[in-house]
């Protein structure tokens, strides 16, 4: 039997060594050296860092698709650049297809109506959203875009972030060159 506080020691010891050995261990794994014999390069991630799985691939679109997208994007450009005032945000998508439309944010730095005005073309309808956290809540307001032409709203924004949101109708679709586009202004 140990004298008083002994055992105490001995644990704290023991726990101390497992602790340094682990530590060491745990610093051996995370990087191979630089085969620099001095070891003043920059650590290199191991063979265990590198192992990743490949990002899922989007399919492409093919060049039908991609010209009536051009040509879809400048007709919205058209539309939405009778939006009176300083723009506060403004951003435009696909209006279809898989990783389809867009997401913003932005900063209102003076509370008061702002004009949203929002148009899409080569679909007969698009929805899009803002949001903005207010302090009773979060705040959504839903745009039901009817495509044939823009539409503008006046709607009240509080000081902070909001930001702007194009839902898809059929996330499986495919793509047919199809947009849409948000700006939202401040007279």
């Amino acid at each position: 039997m140990s004298g008083p506080g002994g055992t105490r020691t001995v644990r704290c010891a023991a726990a101390l060594m497992v602790g340094m050995v682990l530590a060491v261990g745990v610093a051996a794994c995370a990087y191979e050296g630089s085969g620099d014999p001095e070891g003043s390069g920059d650590p290199q991630p191991t063979a265990a860092g590198q192992s990743r799985r490949p990002a899922p691939s989007v399919p492409s679109k093919g060049p039908d698709i991609l010209a009536a997208e051009t040509r879809n994007y400048a007709e919205l450009e058209k539309r939405l650049s009778g939006a009176p005032g300083s723009v506060l945000l403004a951003d435009s998508g696909p209006a279809d297809g898989p990783g389809v439309g867009f997401s913003k944010a932005a900063t209102v730095m003076t509370a008061g109506p702002h004009t949203v005005t929002t148009a899409c073309v080569g679909t007969p309808d698009a929805q899009m959203s803002l949001s903005q956290d207010t302090k009773g809540g979060t705040e959504h307001v839903v745009f039901d875009v009817d495509c044939s032409g823009a539409q503008s709203r006046v709607v009240q924004l509080q000081k902070g972030y909001v930001s702007a949101h194009l839902t898809r109708h059929d996330p499986t679709g495919a793509w047919t060159g199809a947009v849409a586009g948000i700006k939202i202004t401040v007279q």
